[in-house]
Protein backbone atom coordinates (compact mmCIF):
# COMPACT_ATOMS: atom_id res chain seq x y z
CA UNK A 1 0.00 0.00 0.00
CA UNK A 2 1.53 3.62 -0.81
CA UNK A 3 0.47 6.55 0.07
CA UNK A 4 -1.93 7.95 2.98
CA UNK A 5 -5.06 6.23 4.51
CA UNK A 6 -7.29 7.91 1.24
CA UNK A 7 -5.44 5.73 -1.04
CA UNK A 8 -6.01 2.02 0.34
CA UNK A 9 -9.00 0.54 -1.23
CA UNK A 10 -9.82 -2.82 0.54
CA UNK A 11 -10.76 -4.41 -2.97
CA UNK A 12 -7.54 -3.54 -4.26
CA UNK A 13 -5.88 -5.16 -1.12
CA UNK A 14 -7.96 -8.12 -0.42
CA UNK A 15 -7.09 -8.83 -4.41
CA UNK A 16 -3.13 -8.30 -3.96
CA UNK A 17 -3.62 -11.00 -0.77
CA UNK A 18 -5.41 -13.77 -2.28
CA UNK A 19 -8.69 -13.38 0.07
CA UNK A 20 -12.05 -10.95 0.05
CA UNK A 21 -13.08 -8.31 1.66
CA UNK A 22 -15.14 -9.78 3.85
CA UNK A 23 -11.90 -11.62 5.57
CA UNK A 24 -10.34 -7.91 6.06
CA UNK A 25 -13.92 -6.80 7.77
CA UNK A 26 -13.54 -9.98 9.73
CA UNK A 27 -10.04 -9.17 10.74
CA UNK A 28 -10.18 -5.88 11.11
CA UNK A 29 -13.91 -4.33 11.00
CA UNK A 30 -13.34 -2.72 8.19
CA UNK A 31 -11.25 0.23 6.37
CA UNK A 32 -10.86 1.94 9.69
CA UNK A 33 -9.86 -0.75 11.44
CA UNK A 34 -7.20 -2.39 9.05
CA UNK A 35 -5.78 1.34 8.74
CA UNK A 36 -5.64 2.17 12.78
CA UNK A 37 -3.90 -1.21 12.80
CA UNK A 38 -1.43 0.31 9.95
CA UNK A 39 -0.70 3.06 11.70
CA UNK A 40 0.14 1.24 14.95
CA UNK A 41 2.31 -1.12 12.81
CA UNK A 42 4.09 1.95 11.29
CA UNK A 43 4.76 3.29 15.16
CA UNK A 44 6.30 0.28 16.37
CA UNK A 45 8.50 -0.35 13.26
CA UNK A 46 9.73 3.49 14.12
CA UNK A 47 10.29 2.00 17.96
CA UNK A 48 12.45 -1.04 16.52
CA UNK A 49 14.12 0.97 14.56
CA UNK A 50 14.99 3.42 17.31
CA UNK A 51 15.43 0.46 19.56
CA UNK A 52 18.70 -0.98 16.89
CA UNK A 53 20.24 2.45 17.25
CA UNK A 54 22.85 2.45 19.29
CA UNK A 55 22.79 3.60 22.80
CA UNK A 56 25.44 5.63 24.21
CA UNK A 57 26.83 6.28 27.85
CA UNK A 58 26.69 10.06 26.61
CA UNK A 59 22.96 10.60 26.25
CA UNK A 60 23.99 13.72 23.42
CA UNK A 61 25.33 11.13 21.00
CA UNK A 62 22.45 8.43 21.68
CA UNK A 63 19.63 11.34 21.28
CA UNK A 64 21.68 11.71 17.55
CA UNK A 65 21.49 7.89 17.44
CA UNK A 66 17.48 8.09 17.54
CA UNK A 67 17.63 11.48 14.97
CA UNK A 68 19.25 9.29 12.48
CA UNK A 69 17.52 6.36 12.97
CA UNK A 70 14.18 8.28 13.15
CA UNK A 71 15.14 9.60 9.59
CA UNK A 72 16.13 6.28 8.21
CA UNK A 73 12.79 4.76 9.35
CA UNK A 74 11.12 7.55 7.08
CA UNK A 75 13.30 6.88 3.73
CA UNK A 76 13.16 3.12 4.11
CA UNK A 77 9.74 3.17 4.76
CA UNK A 78 8.04 5.65 2.66
CA UNK A 79 4.62 4.63 3.23
CA UNK A 80 4.78 3.77 6.65
CA UNK A 81 5.71 7.03 6.78
CA UNK A 82 3.03 9.00 5.09
CA UNK A 83 0.65 6.90 7.00
CA UNK A 84 2.31 8.14 10.36
CA UNK A 85 2.14 11.62 8.69
CA UNK A 86 -1.26 11.69 8.28
CA UNK A 87 -2.10 12.06 11.77
CA UNK A 88 -0.38 15.16 11.56
CA UNK A 89 -2.52 16.85 8.75
CA UNK A 90 -6.27 17.44 9.51
CA UNK A 91 -7.69 14.39 10.55
CA UNK A 92 -8.73 11.39 8.66
CA UNK A 93 -12.05 9.67 9.08
CA UNK A 94 -10.02 6.11 9.77
CA UNK A 95 -7.75 7.41 12.76
CA UNK A 96 -10.87 9.34 14.42
CA UNK A 97 -12.42 6.64 16.89
CA UNK A 98 -15.38 9.09 17.58
CA UNK A 99 -16.08 12.95 17.48
CA UNK A 100 -14.94 13.88 20.80
CA UNK A 101 -11.59 12.27 20.01
CA UNK A 102 -8.04 13.67 20.16
CA UNK A 103 -6.42 13.85 16.93
CA UNK A 104 -4.28 10.77 16.38
CA UNK A 105 -1.53 12.98 16.37
CA UNK A 106 -2.26 13.46 20.66
CA UNK A 107 -1.23 10.10 20.97
CA UNK A 108 2.20 9.83 19.11
CA UNK A 109 3.30 10.85 22.59
CA UNK A 110 1.72 7.59 23.86
CA UNK A 111 3.82 4.98 21.35
CA UNK A 112 7.29 3.72 22.60
CA UNK A 113 9.01 5.17 19.41
CA UNK A 114 8.39 8.97 21.30
CA UNK A 115 8.75 7.23 23.90
CA UNK A 116 12.79 6.12 23.60
CA UNK A 117 13.26 9.51 22.41
CA UNK A 118 12.06 11.03 25.64
CA UNK A 119 13.96 8.93 27.80
CA UNK A 120 17.49 10.41 25.28
CA UNK A 121 16.14 13.98 26.19
CA UNK A 122 15.48 12.95 30.36
CA UNK A 123 19.29 11.46 30.09
CA UNK A 124 20.12 14.88 28.73
CA UNK A 125 18.35 16.50 31.40
CA UNK A 126 20.07 14.49 34.58
CA UNK A 127 23.65 15.01 33.03
CA UNK A 128 22.98 18.58 32.31
CA UNK A 129 23.77 18.88 28.71
CA UNK A 130 19.82 20.59 28.66
CA UNK A 131 18.15 22.93 30.09
CA UNK A 132 16.01 21.80 33.97
CA UNK A 133 14.00 24.71 33.75
CA UNK A 134 12.00 22.95 30.77
CA UNK A 135 9.83 19.95 31.11
CA UNK A 136 11.28 16.96 29.37
CA UNK A 137 8.59 16.59 26.90
CA UNK A 138 8.25 20.37 25.85
CA UNK A 139 12.41 19.48 24.63
CA UNK A 140 11.39 16.10 23.38
CA UNK A 141 8.24 18.07 20.98
CA UNK A 142 10.65 20.65 19.78
CA UNK A 143 13.38 17.56 18.64
CA UNK A 144 10.90 15.28 17.17
CA UNK A 145 8.97 18.34 15.31
CA UNK A 146 12.31 19.23 13.54
CA UNK A 147 13.16 15.81 12.39
CA UNK A 148 9.41 14.48 11.79
CA UNK A 149 9.06 18.31 9.48
CA UNK A 150 12.27 17.54 7.77
CA UNK A 151 11.58 14.31 7.21
CA UNK A 152 8.43 14.84 5.85
CA UNK A 153 9.83 17.42 3.60
CA UNK A 154 12.34 15.13 2.48
CA UNK A 155 10.10 12.86 1.30
CA UNK A 156 8.12 15.03 -0.65
CA UNK A 157 10.88 15.96 -2.78
CA UNK A 158 11.73 18.97 -1.28
CA UNK A 159 15.82 18.64 -1.48
CA UNK A 160 17.79 18.86 -4.75
CA UNK A 161 19.03 15.39 -4.16
CA UNK A 162 19.92 13.40 -1.47
CA UNK A 163 23.11 14.85 -0.53
CA UNK A 164 21.42 18.09 -0.18
CA UNK A 165 18.70 16.39 2.24
CA UNK A 166 21.30 15.07 4.71
CA UNK A 167 22.86 18.60 4.99
CA UNK A 168 19.72 19.97 5.77
CA UNK A 169 18.99 17.74 7.98
CA UNK A 170 22.33 18.04 9.76
CA UNK A 171 21.98 21.98 10.17
CA UNK A 172 18.47 21.14 11.48
CA UNK A 173 19.01 19.10 14.15
CA UNK A 174 22.17 20.83 14.87
CA UNK A 175 20.67 23.85 15.14
CA UNK A 176 17.79 22.97 17.23
CA UNK A 177 19.68 20.68 19.17
CA UNK A 178 22.29 23.91 20.20
CA UNK A 179 19.50 26.09 21.01
CA UNK A 180 18.63 23.92 23.98
CA UNK A 181 22.13 22.90 25.25
CA UNK A 182 23.29 24.46 28.69
CA UNK A 183 26.45 25.53 27.94
CA UNK A 184 27.62 22.39 29.89
CA UNK A 185 25.78 20.46 26.99
CA UNK A 186 27.36 22.89 24.32
CA UNK A 187 30.79 22.21 25.40
CA UNK A 188 30.32 18.93 25.18
CA UNK A 189 28.63 19.18 21.82
CA UNK A 190 31.49 20.99 20.23
CA UNK A 191 33.99 18.26 21.51
CA UNK A 192 31.99 15.60 19.54
CA UNK A 193 31.93 17.37 16.51
CA UNK A 194 35.46 18.78 16.41
CA UNK A 195 36.70 14.91 16.97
Amino acid sequence: VHGGPDSISLRKLASRVGTSTMAVYTAFGGKDGLIAALFEEAFDRLAAAESAAPKHDEPLLWLGELAGAYRGFALKNPSYYALMISATLPIPESLRQKETAEPAARGVSQHASYQIMLSAVEACIADGSFRSDMEPDELANALWSAVHGHCSLELAGFHENRQAAEKSFNLTTEAVLRGLLTPKGLEKFESFTRG
